[in-house]
């Protein structure tokens, strides 16, 4: 791998300590060939007025890392703010992408492990996203039945199952299939030739942005896999970002539009996601997740 041949996106608002945590975790990456790109999502302070987050940036320069940083002239919403990072980042000529939430801290060789999953086929791999503040159950790859975030649709498009299987640890490292990612991914950047997150019609806080960006690069073509053990851990961090529009009403204006998408697409779709029997009980996870950003 060519040395810094990957961009890691951060997309950015009102988290400066949450920031600090990702930076650090990103420095003791058992992967370094990374350069950091920072679109500041017009947060009520600028980053640079941090003395903290810029010890960070400077110890990452001198460890052979570019650092970027851009400020919106106001706020994007996370949808158009992640769109907008990859428009910036795209003439850099990077070949692979990996976007990060702001409130996540990674685990020492969560690259290194995203890696894997390219290296057996797939275009985008992920992880999965634990809560950090609660201890959580480890599950039982096996009962996942070969496909993780599984997803089943009736003959008019409407969801049978939506797995969300990526918001927990689990007993054993395996790397599976899927028909949607969580959050956090590495793929490679060519992807955003063909699909893009935007235009979507979803609101400020872009809740179901990930599994639109899923169906639309499956459409075109490319493969998801989920590495069980690439792991971060989740703040949930209670403000910043887009806490104050996760309304309920805003939740399930967007579910709505990912439903609606969904039987638009219903026979591309269908193709990727064939009628088949319901997996057992143990591997069944509807999915009413409700990933704060």
């Amino acid at each position: 791998m060519q040395k810094n041949n990957v961009a890691v996106l951060i997309s950015v608002k009102d988290r400066p300590s949450e920031l600090a945590l990702l930076l650090q975790s990103l420095r003791t990456q058992t992967f370094q060939g990374f350069d950091i790109l920072i679109l500041d999502d017009c947060s009520g302070t600028l980053l640079s007025s941090y003395h903290f987050l810029n010890c960070v940036f400077n110890r990452l320069k001198q460890e052979g890392h570019k650092v970027f940083i851009k400020r919106t002239d106001f706020s994007e919403g996370v949808s158009k703010a992640r769109q907008k990072i990859v428009d910036w980042a795209m003439p850099f000529g990077y070949e692979y992408f990996l976007r990060v939430d702001d409130d996540v801290v990674l685990e020492p060789n969560y690259i290194e492990e995203l890696f894997e999953v390219i290296e057996q086929g797939y275009d985008l791999a992920s992880g999965v996203t634990v809560p950090m503040q609660s201890p959580t159950f480890k599950r039982d790859p096996k009962n996942i039945n070969g496909i993780i975030n599984r997803v089943i649709l009736d003959n008019e498009g409407n969801y049978i199952l939506n797995g969300d299987d990526c918001g927990q640890e689990f007993t054993e490292k395996v790397i599976l299939p899927g028909h949607h990612f969580r959050s956090c991914a590495l793929y490679k950047s060519e992807i955003h030739k063909k699909a893009n997150y935007c235009p979507t019609p979803l609101s400020w806080h872009g809740f179901r942005e990930e599994q639109i960006f899923s169906y639309r690069l499956l459409l075109s073509g490319y493969k998801i896999g989920v590495n069980t053990g690439a792991v971060n851990y989740h703040q949930i961090t209670p403000s910043g970002g887009e806490r104050s529009t996760q309304t309920q009403e805003n939740t399930k204006f967007n579910q709505d539009q990912l439903e609606i998408f969904t039987r638009e697409n219903k026979e591309e779709l269908s193709k990727l996601f064939p009628s088949e029997p319901m997996p057992s009980k143990l591997s069944l996870t509807k999915s009413n997740n409700l990933l704060m950003k």
